[in-house]
């Protein structure tokens, strides 16, 4: 099996931990870094890794990207790599289902992969396993499903500080809402897993289909954050829920992320004739899990058919690592 080449673009802490992940793979070349902040360009922030340059070569075979979480935002970017004949996986939340958001701009990408010849992937933890594509395994034990009910709950001050400060720690109540009101904060993909899944139960949900909640949640008690001390009345992170109703199936994505929490887990509650209840103590890792989902998910991406795929389309594959 030929070594893959890997490049890597956005150098966040996800996207150096991918890089640092491809360099111990011996199955992997990392031949390329890019990132367009002028701090970082021309810096070596991986072990044995290329100097960080401001645009791709083409030189790699699979490029992950972490860049964004906005599928019309790094369209741009994946048209690039279609056009360098580079295959593309990513952890933007919303390209694991565009087509929820963007369907005329994931058709056009679609066809564009297709006669290139490569694969486009969106995936990770959350979007990508947690709240979809594993409620969905779970789901296929079970024949006529009524509902399913997925449940995240994360202790926040375990996390890296970027997360912290996407779920609002620290912030007043007023600053969550002024900047929910904007859509820049909480968590993102809420809908496109929702949607993910109901394909997955023989479903297609309508664009603007899926009732989204988002609240902030405060403490009454001083916690501590990696943005520092969260006073009582202060928000200590976010409670996220997403839900779909229809031809007999009800779906509900209920996360909470959030510093101070009693415990992480996830949990998936599938109802029929044989419901199944399944928990996961300590819950998926998030940050390790996503790097482990994006370098893993390279081995199977070239081989997976040209065009955008999702994880019902490579998740078994990915699985097995084969």
């Amino acid at each position: 099996m030929n070594t893959l080449k890997i490049a890597v673009v956005g150098l966040g802490p996800i996207g150096v931990a991918a890089a640092k992940a491809v360099v111990a793979d011996p199955g992997m070349e990392l031949v390329e870094l890019v990132d367009v902040a002028p701090a970082v360009v021309g810096t070596l922030p991986v072990e044995d890794g290329p100097v960080v340059v401001e645009e791709l070569s083409g030189d790699a075979d699979v490029a992950i990207l972490c860049t964004t979480s906005y599928f019309d935002a790094i369209a741009p970017l994946v048209r690039k790599c279609i056009q360098q004949k580079t295959h593309v996986i990513s952890s933007c939340e919303e390209m694991l289902w565009p087509k929820y958001r963007h369907a005329e701009l994931a058709a056009e990408i679609d066809k564009e992969a297709e006669a290139a010849g490569v694969s486009l992937l969106g995936t990770g933890v959350n979007p990508g396993f947690v709240l979809d594509y594993f409620p969905a395994v779970v789901s296929s034990m079970v024949l006529e499903v009524s509902a399913v009910t997925a449940v995240r709950r994360v202790k926040a001050e375990s996390r890296r500080e970027p997360l912290q400060r996407k779920v609002g720690a620290t912030m007043t109540v007023g600053e969550f809402n002024g900047l929910k009101a904007q859509g820049k904060i909480g968590h993102k993909g809420m809908a496109e897993s929702v949607c993910l899944l109901a394909a997955a139960l023989g479903k297609t949900i309508p664009a603007g289909a899926v009732v989204e909640t988002l609240e902030p949640l405060t403490t009454d008690k001083p916690l501590d954050s990696a943005l520092g001390m969260i006073e009582p009345g202060k928000v200590r992170g976010m409670h996220n829920t997403g839900g779909w109703e229809g031809d007999g199936l009800k779906l509900f994505l209920d996360l909470i992320m959030a510093v101070g929490e009693p415990e992480s887990f996830d949990s998936v509650d599938v109802q029929g004739p044989v419901p199944m209840k399944v928990r996961v103590e300590t819950g998926t890792p998030g940050d390790s899990a996503t790097v482990a989902a994006l370098v893993n998910g390279c081995r199977v991406l070239p081989r997976s058919g040209p065009g955008l795929r999702t994880m019902l389309d490579v998740g078994g594959v990915l699985a097995a690592r084969v």
